[in-house]
C-alpha cells in the first residue's frame, strides 16, 4: 500500500484504490453528513477571498463552496488522482460561466501544488489519512506558510481515533435507474498507527446482486490530540468551536 496522497494517485493509475471507488463515489457519499459539512463551511468561509481545497475528489464540496460563497471568492481545487479529477472537472464544467471563472483545478499533489497567491483558507476533507506522520509535518507547515495572517485551516476529525479493527457496517447509497448502491465497509488494524479500510461496493437490482467490487486503502490514524499537536507545531492556533463542532471539523487559524 502507500503512504501519501500522491501514492494513492499512482495506485489509481494502476486500477487500484480510487480507480475502483470513483464510479461509485457520488452514489455512496453520506449525503446528510456532507450537507452538514457544506453548511458549516459556508459559515466559516463567508469572508474568505481565496481558498485552497486539498483533495477535492469529484468536487462535491468545491461546488457547494462556489454556490454558497460570495462572487469574489476564488477556489483552487487540488486533486492529483486522474480518475477523481475527471469527475471534478466534469462537475465544474457544468457551472454557470461566472462560477466556473472562480475555480482553478490543480492536478499536482498537496506537496507540489502552488496556487501562487496568499490564501484566506485551506480546506482538507477526506484525504488527511493518506499522509504519513513525517509527510503531515511538511504538509501543515507548507500550507500554514501560504495562509495570510488570520487565515483558516479546516480539517475533519478522523475515524477511528486509534489503530483498531472497525466492525463491518453497511452504508446505504443512492439509486440510479433500476439499480441501487450500497457500501460494505470494515477496517483492520495492520500496524502501528495504521488501519486498512476494506470497502465493497455493491450494485443491486431489487434484492439481486448485480455487481460488487472491493477497494482497499491503508490509512494513517490521527487522533484529535495528535492533530492538535501537529497543527500547533506548524504555528497554527485553535479558532474556537464555531458551527463546525457539530460537523466534526477542526478549525485552526494562522
Amino acid at each position: 500500500m502507500t503512504d501519501t496522497a500522491a501514492g494513492e494517485a499512482a495506485r489509481a493509475e494502476r486500477g487500484e484504490g480510487y480507480a475502483v471507488n470513483a464510479p461509485y463515489y457520488d452514489l455512496i457519499i453520506p449525503r446528510d453528513h456532507w450537507n452538514a459539512v457544506a453548511a458549516a463551511l459556508a459559515g466559516l468561509l463567508k469572508e474568505a477571498g481565496t481558498i485552497a481545497e486539498i483533495g477535492a475528489g469529484t468536487g462535491y464540496f468545491t461546488r457547494a463552496m462556489l454556490e454558497s460563497l460570495g462572487p469574489d471568492t476564488e477556489i483552487f481545487a487540488i486533486e492529483p488522482a486522474r480518475v477523481m479529477r475527471t469527475g471534478l472537472v466534469t462537475r465544474l464544467a457544468a457551472l454557470e460561466p461566472g462560477a466556473a471563472a472562480r475555480v482553478t483545478v490543480l492536478p499536482e499533489d498537496a506537496m507540489a501544488a502552488d496556487p501562487g497567491t496568499p490564501l484566506d483558507a485551506v480546506v482538507l476533507l477526506n484525504c488527511v489519512m493518506h499522509f504519513a506522520p513525517d509527510d503531515r509535518e511538511r504538509l501543515w507547515r507548507r500550507w500554514a506558510e501560504r495562509l495570510r495572517p488570520g487565515g483558516l485551516l479546516i480539517v475533519e476529525a478522523q475515524y477511528p481515533q486509534r489503530a483498531e479493527d472497525v466492525p463491518a457496517s453497511v452504508v446505504p447509497g443512492a439509486s440510479l435507474g433500476r439499480y441501487r448502491y450500497e457500501t460494505h465497509s470494515r477496517a483492520e488494524a495492520v500496524g502501528d498507527g495504521l488501519v486498512r479500510w476494506i470497502n465493497t461496493y455493491r450494485t443491486l437490482e431489487g434484492d439481486a446482486l448485480v455487481r460488487e467490487e472491493t477497494a482497499e486503502f491503508d490509512c494513517h490514524v490521527i487522533s484529535d490530540a495528535t492533530l492538535a499537536a501537529e497543527l500547533a507545531a506548524a504555528g497554527l492556533r485553535p479558532a474556537g468551536p464555531d458551527p463546525a463542532e457539530a460537523s466534526g471539523l477542526h478549525v485552526w487559524r494562522r
